[in-house]
């Protein structure tokens, strides 16, 4: 059964798992990781020492593929609902991928939001509207050099939240490396709205897409200008929280689990960079970075060890909080990188439509004109259709009458007193 969290329709401040899970055909299992160069990353980084927090929807340490080395921090939501069959479905599956990538890393599990199998889902809705914000700042301070967060909101409007924004600005300026998925909302055909979501809309957050095998976007993945890079995102083997093994998954929440790996790796390795730095080299060694930007993909899908390779060459910078002297377009010291704006193209035949609707528009308003105006001359010709007063009146338009025509079989009236008239 396909399951596309992030599809309905939510309530504001409303947060869900961005990630689907397909039973179709798919890839070869494992695909993701030479197609990220991670077993050859492998020989230079496998996480050591680095922390990732998943800040999900709790997660289960227990798992053949987190046990020993995953713990579990506050839940956010204040429930204690731990032993429930459904608890931490989509938490422990991209715990899994971020250990696929980063094996020597350590997980914390912060719980945001409910699993959708949870009776209180409620359509993701969060029964503690600051429990982003407070896990972002509990994991900061206990240890976390990456924070993974593939969740996103759904609204109307929008869901900025002021709260959130600080608690990442707070992260960024110890030195956390922040990533989002940017959200299953780009297909057309399944119903998708392409809303923007948050967290991954908030500057300093590396925002994460989806890709398929051929590095192109998945179909899914949603499109926006603030898209950083792309991770692999269709037939994923992640923890099955069923289950002591795996099963497969799709997903922007996938890509970003897995782009959180990557990060690790670097972090790992580099631990001075600021979080910025990381991003650099995340998009400088991306697959179409030559090429230019994508408003799919960013600069392209990961390759882990071109990015470690980069990183070595960095001289780590000052870690600077967004809003602070000094700082860049987006956050950190200097410029990210990422353009300020980024042109869609245009759409053709919607710019056709508008202007066959305004030339439509425009010919009623000209015919409307043209009626009143003839109404107004009309009433002014009055009911005879001779001006005002009938046709008796026309002298006052300047004409002349016309003068009694003669009958040509009448004779003419003789003078007074000559009757009959001479012939």
């Amino acid at each position: 059964m396909i399951k596309r969290i992030m599809k309905s329709a939510l309530l504001a401040g409303v947060l869900t798992a961005a990630s689907v899970s397909t039973a179709s055909a798919a890839p070869a299992r494992g695909w993701e990781l030479p197609a990220m160069s991670v077993p050859a990353a492998h020989t230079i980084s496998q996480g050591e020492g680095v922390t990732v927090a998943v800040v999900d929807t709790g997660i289960r340490t227990g798992h053949p593929v987190l046990k020993g080395r995953a713990t579990e921090g506050p839940d956010f939501l204040q429930a204690n609902d731990k032993s429930e069959s459904w608890y931490g479905e989509h938490g422990t599956a991209m715990a899994s991928s971020v250990l696929d990538i980063a094996p020597k890393a350590k997980i914390l599990g912060l719980r945001v939001i409910r699993d959708e199998d949870d009776p209180n889902y409620q359509g993701g809705k969060m029964s503690n509207p600051d429990a982003l914000s407070q896990a972002i700042i509990y994991a900061t301070d206990h240890g976390a050099d990456v924070i993974s967060m593939s969740i996103g909101s759904r609204t109307l409007l929008n869901s900025y939240d002021e709260k959130a924004l600080k608690a990442i600005d707070y992260a960024l300026s110890k030195g956390v490396v922040l990533l989002g998925a940017v959200g299953n909302l780009g297909d057309k055909s399944e119903g998708g709205d392409n809303a923007i979501s948050y967290p991954s809309a908030y500057p300093g957050v590396i925002t994460v897409a989806a890709s398929t095998p051929d590095g192109s976007r998945a179909s899914f993945s949603s499109v926006h200008s603030y898209v950083d890079i792309a991770a692999p995102g269709v037939a994923i083997y992640e923890a099955d929280y069923r289950s002591s093994g795996r099963t497969s998954g799709e997903g922007t929440s996938t890509a970003c689990a897995l782009a959180a790996g990557v990060s690790a790796l670097i972090v790992s390795k580099y631990p001075d960079l600021a979080p910025r730095q990381v991003e650099k080299v995340l998009e400088e060694t991306a697959s179409h970075a030559s090429r230019g930007y994508s408003a799919e993909t960013g600069y392209g899908v990961i390759n882990a060890k071109a990015a470690l390779q980069a990183a070595a060459k960095l001289t780590p910078e000052k870690k600077v909080a967004i809003g602070d002297t000094g700082t860049g377009l987006h956050f950190g010291p200097g410029d990210d990188g990422t353009p300020k704006t980024y042109s869609q193209g245009v759409d053709f035949f919607k710019v056709g439509l508008a202007a066959v609707g305004s030339l439509t528009t425009l010919l009623f308003m000209l015919g409307g004109f043209w009626l009143f105006k003839s109404g107004r001359r009309l009433q002014r010709q009055g009911p005879g259709g001779g001006g005002p007063g009938g046709s008796v009146a026309y002298p006052q338009y300047g004409q002349q009458p016309a003068l009694p025509q003669q009958n040509p079989y009448q004779q003419p009236t003789p003078p007074s007193g000559q009757w009959p008239p001479y012939q």
